[in-house]
């Protein structure tokens, strides 16, 4: 009985001897969570809960956006996903799981660059963008403001509630509209404005999305082709400039041939817009003709532009070779004369009084 006792003793003995030791003050802690026991869930599209707000937070503290942090994985979160694991060289499929999530709450997770606010209207000429002259992603115009902020609703109808503009642009297109009221044409329709480079790059994804519906047998390059003769590339939009503005009537199917399109380019110069694609100058501008979509260059150049019948790429090449002069210089066989005038004014003068 003594002996049973005494090999179960040693028994226990020989367990304990084995057993490490905690660290001090470690007697309660837990152990520390390996990264695959922390992100062994993907986060996607669908996803609520606690580790979707955490996400939320993380992705708005690096500049990326997803919105409230709300605990429900959005379009807005997925979005935001997508281009952190576009700027972290990882798979953009807009899913955290665990290599996106590791990176994400990693030291060395690239943040969203911070805007750069520019004053679009800050020089003594239009600014240019087009295909050849793109701008960056982080341009963003200074004085943007709400259009429903500034126009007059009974004038015009904001298609949606958060379009923008430069706020030069809004109060110069409330004065043509109201304008326009005064001579008898109404209804009229903002459909955009105001478009961010990201907002950009998803209005070309969905044109391309469409052409590639509407026609089996398109590959995404013939679409995107197709989608590029009236969609401009992010960073090539005058939209990017809050300078832009597509106008139409609401309801109808087309705008060109009614009586606001007819009035429009009538009268747009009058107040420092411009008719921007048009069928003649498509091999310039590289965009098939648009007749709802005006550019705010300031009414000098506006009504320069149409006396002299020319895109914007030609007029601000014709002022840099010195074909054109700046609106407003005054024009130097002129001036010449004007002082030619004022010498053989002085010199009459000197003569008589040389003669009393």
């Amino acid at each position: 009985m003594m002996n049973r006792y005494l090999k179960k003793l040693t028994a226990i003995l020989l367990i304990l001897l084995f057993i490490p030791s905690a660290a001090p003050g470690e007697e309660d802690a837990a152990p520390a969570p390996t990264p695959a026991a922390v992100y062994t869930t993907v986060l996607r599209t669908g996803s609520r809960g606690d580790e979707v707000v955490q996400l939320q937070l993380r992705l708005n503290e690096l500049g990326y956006d997803p919105g409230s942090a709300d605990g429900i994985f959005g379009k807005g979160t997925k979005a935001a996903v997508q281009e952190f694991q576009k700027r972290n060289g990882l798979k953009a499929d807009g899913e955290a799981g665990q290599q996106t999530l590791e990176k994400l709450y990693s030291d060395t997770a690239a943040a969203m660059p911070a805007p750069r606010t520019v004053n679009v209207l800050a020089g003594d000429l239009p600014m240019l963008v087009n295909k050849s002259h793109p701008v960056d992603e982080f341009l963003v115009p200074a004085d943007l403001v709400l259009l429903n902020d500034v126009l007059d609703s009974k004038l015009v109808k904001v298609k949606y509630k958060d379009t923008k503009a430069v706020r030069q642009v809004a109060e110069a297109l409330n004065d043509m509209l109201e304008a326009a009221k005064a001579d008898g044409v109404t209804k009229w329709q903002i459909s955009t404005a105001y478009r961010s480079f990201a907002q950009q790059e998803k209005t070309l994804n969905n044109k391309i999305s469409n052409y590639m519906n509407q026609h089996s047998g398109w590959s995404r390059a013939k679409a995107r082709n197709a989608a590029l003769r009236t969609v401009a590339q992010p960073g090539r939009s005058e939209h990017q400039l809050g300078l832009a503005v597509d106008i139409n009537v609401p309801g109808a199917s087309s705008f060109s041939g009614t009586k606001q399109c007819k009035w429009l380019h009538a009268h747009c110069w009058e107040y420092g817009f411009i008719v921007r694609y048009t069928e003649e100058k498509k091999d310039i501008t590289g965009f098939d003709a648009e007749a709802w979509h005006i550019r705010y260059v300031g009414t000098e150049h506006a009504l320069r532009i149409r006396e002299l019948g020319m895109c914007l790429e030609e007029y601000l090449d014709g002022i840099e070779d010195g074909t054109i002069e700046l609106p407003g210089e005054p024009d130097p066989d002129e001036t010449e004369a004007a002082e030619s005038e004022i010498t053989e004014a002085d010199t009459e003068i000197e003569e008589i009084m040389l003669d009393e």
